[in-house]
């Protein structure tokens, strides 16, 4: 998904993960990203050659926390 087209339906305060375009699969009629927990393991994986608990803790830790902040973003699992 290339978000630049969609960034006029997004809300103001959603959250777009830098890096991450490619696990973005959609988005909800609230104007937030979704994007695809496995396809973010893999992204991670290939862009520091984690291996996939490596990515799983990153992910875990450091991008599913940012689901606090703002309008956010939802994670399909």
């Amino acid at each position: 998904m290339v978000i630049e087209e969609i960034r006029h339906l997004l809300d103001e305060e959603a959250i777009m993960l830098d890096g991450l375009d490619e696990a973005a699969i959609g988005y909800t009629q609230d104007g937030l990203l979704i994007y695809n927990y496995e396809l973010m393991l893999d992204l991670f994986m290939k862009q520091n050659e984690w291996t996939r608990f490596e990515a799983e803790e990153w992910v875990d830790f450091n991008v599913l926390a940012l689901l606090d902040n703002g309008s956010g973003f939802v994670v399909c699992f």
